[in-house]
């Protein structure tokens, strides 16, 4: 019985006659549009013991570099480690960029391009052994796993060790041969293995399933538990942040004349009443102090919080002047922050003595966020994105903000730290995407102050 998992633009397909699971690229597909079926393609070569993928581009479609990256990292060794052996890529027209395709797979799996199925059916050998192998299939397809035990002279409780072993010793005198005796020779010990094993016995009984399975919106229920298990976290990422902004929207809605934003971010926990009330002391009409805990790489042992990225990126459609973060998140968001040079004279006159003997300038160059970003992508696992080189990137210093040196102050204006290093500071610097530079000192000047009253 053959096995289908149909999408929009990549269809992937188990073909029990040529025993090849073909992948068929029907139009431009990225990220998971791509991933989900080839994910399935996986499953259907572990399923059937296959020995051979087929990719067959019908449309001339570019794929996306990250997802041959994926492809290299994550989708061959899983191939590779379900009995994978030889990739083909079918190409209608464009052998020469097939051929640059498949270079990209060498050293990792056996990659090979052909210009049809046909020519696919003779290099796998299922053409030339065919009319060998008629009577050796009619002698093994009906055995029984006690039959092929004793094909292979094993005792009837052999383990699956036992058997893996024999099969190997059995195969091996053939593997690699092209005459059509040692194809089907091969072909008809595999057959044996398959029953032996119980792979066979165990393929009927998910066909004899499926048969039986009911359908939802055109696909088997257990199709639909695969494109639960490969994208129920995008899912839910995509929800928290659809809610978020649903959220924020709402609040804006119900607080029209807001006249400003805030954001703190780090690993922290924040009460926003004191900084209100602050800034609504100077006639800040209703401002919105937001607030998210993120947990960047550190030597703490601490996990990162899932979706604080996702869950930041959805607060700054709030528009915020003004970004507030502790002393060890500030560094891993270096494009967040705008060059606060400008601005630097203006808030310094505005700030008490106090304080300005409290606060120093925050600089970090471009090479600086590249190493930062380069150890985020690493320990959060980033595989479709390539390290870059910080030495491409200039070193002049940029002032990204001002830091507030006293932990005491800032307890008091409502944070607790919670790295393991109890206290902190704070880095206040101007959101990129503002254009009140009146607003952000204000803002930054009144906060810091307020701390020392």
């Amino acid at each position: 019985m053959d096995e289908v998992f149909d999408s929009v633009n990549v269809n992937a397909e188990y073909r029990k006659d040529d025993d090849i699971v073909l992948v068929v690229l029907k139009g431009k597909a990225v990220r998971d549009d791509f991933r989900t079926p080839l994910m399935h393609a996986a499953d259907m070569v572990m399923r059937h013991s296959c020995k051979v993928l087929v990719i067959d581009f019908r449309t001339d479609i570019e794929p996306d570099e990250a997802d041959i990256k994926w492809c290299q990292k994550i989708l061959v060794p899983n191939l590779k480690k379900n009995g994978l052996e030889t990739l083909v890529f079918i190409d209608n027209g464009n052998i020469g960029r097939l051929k640059e395709g498949a270079s990209l797979f060498e050293g990792k799996i056996d990659t090979k391009v052909c210009k049809d199925i046909e020519e696919v059916r003779s290099l796998t050998g299922s053409a030339a052994s065919k009319a060998e192998g008629e009577a050796g299939d009619q002698k093994t397809v009906s055995m029984t796993r006690e039959e092929a035990l004793i094909y292979m002279g094993l005792e009837a409780d052999a383990d699956i060790k036992e058997i893996d072993d024999r099969f190997w010793q059995m195969s091996k005198k053939y593997r690699g041969k092209t005459d059509p005796e040692s194809i089907a020779k091969e072909d008809e010990i595999s057959a044996v293995y398959d029953i032996a094993s119980g792979r066979r016995d165990r393929r009927a009984a998910e066909e004899t399933r499926r048969s039986t399975e009911p359908k939802y919106f055109g696909r088997y229920k257990s199709d639909w538990k695969n494109i639960i298990h490969y994208n129920w976290k995008n899912w839910i990422l995509w929800a928290v942040i659809a809610v978020s902004a649903i959220a924020i929207t709402i609040g804006f809605i119900t607080n029209t004349k807001s006249d400003c934003s805030v954001i703190f971010f780090g690993h922290m926990d924040f009460d926003n009443t004191y900084v209100r009330e602050v800034l609504e002391a100077q006639e800040i009409r209703k401002p919105y102090v937001g607030s998210v805990n993120i947990v960047v790489p550190n030597d703490q042992e601490i996990p990162q919080e899932e979706y604080g990225n996702e869950m930041f990126n959805a607060q700054f459609y709030t528009d915020p002047d003004v970004l507030v973060s502790d002393s060890r998140s500030y560094k891993f968001y270096f494009n967040a922050f705008k060059d606060l040079t400008p601005l630097y004279d203006r808030i310094m006159e505005d700030l008490s003595d106090e304080a300005k003997a409290s606060v120093e300038p925050v600089y970090m160059s471009e090479r600086d966020a590249v190493k930062y970003q380069n150890i985020m992508n690493t320990l959060n696992g980033i595989i479709d994105i390539e390290d870059m080189d910080p030495d491409m990137f200039p070193d002049t210093p940029v002032m990204i903000g001002i830091e507030l040196k006293d932990p005491e102050k800032v307890k008091r204006l409502g944070v607790d730290c919670w790295w393991k290093e109890r206290e902190t500071t704070l880095v206040f610097g101007q959101c990129v995407n503002s254009t009140n530079d009146d607003q952000t000192v204000l803002v930054i000047t009144t906060i810091i102050n307020s701390a020392f009253e």
